[in-house]
């Protein structure tokens, strides 16, 4: 299991909100994916790939290597199709995707991911607004074992400020 300040989850709580629809092996990825992304800097760019393995989801997670490579082949799958959609600063509805490309390494036992701009400016814009993000280490969501629990426990993360 990781422990360390290096894998923090930190999303703006638009982009929070509008991973309601996605599988726990989709949401894993990409809480892998924003925690590398942010850790390297690869990622942060439209052009730069993310690998990320078999292994590197078991260690995370604790599970199997085999169940970690069937959850990335599963999301690699699906992720590409899954969409969200968010209300800009302009309160104008705006339709996005999570990667703008996804590529399944059989050899290596990973996929490369590539985010979509959405979703790359709203896990970088972080500078002067931590009132409008949720963060978490990825190690106090890594042993639920459904979406709809680290769906809760962002939820209440991201609402753990409110005064009312």
């Amino acid at each position: 299991m990781i422990s360390s300040k290096s894998d923090l989850v930190v999303k703006s709580n638009r982009l929070n909100m509008a991973i309601q629809n996605l599988s726990l092996s989709e949401v894993r990825i990409l809480q892998l994916a924003i925690v590398d992304a942010r850790e390297t800097g690869n990622g942060l760019s439209l052009d730069k790939p993310l690998n990320i393995s078999a292994l590197r989801y078991a260690k995370a997670f604790g599970v199997a290597r085999q169940t970690a490579h069937e959850a990335i082949l599963s999301a690699e799958k699906n992720l590409f199709d899954r969409r969200f959609s968010f209300l800009d600063t302009d309160d104008k509805l705006v339709k996005s995707r999570w990667v703008q490309r996804v590529k399944y390494l059989d050899d290596e036992a990973s996929i490369e991911v590539i985010l979509t701009y959405d979703v790359v400016n709203e896990i970088t814009r972080i500078d002067g607004y931590e009132n409008f993000f949720t963060q978490y280490l990825l190690e106090q969501t890594a042993k639920m074992q459904s979406t709809y629990s680290v769906r809760l426990y962002e939820l209440l993360v991201q609402w753990k400020s409110a005064k009312k």
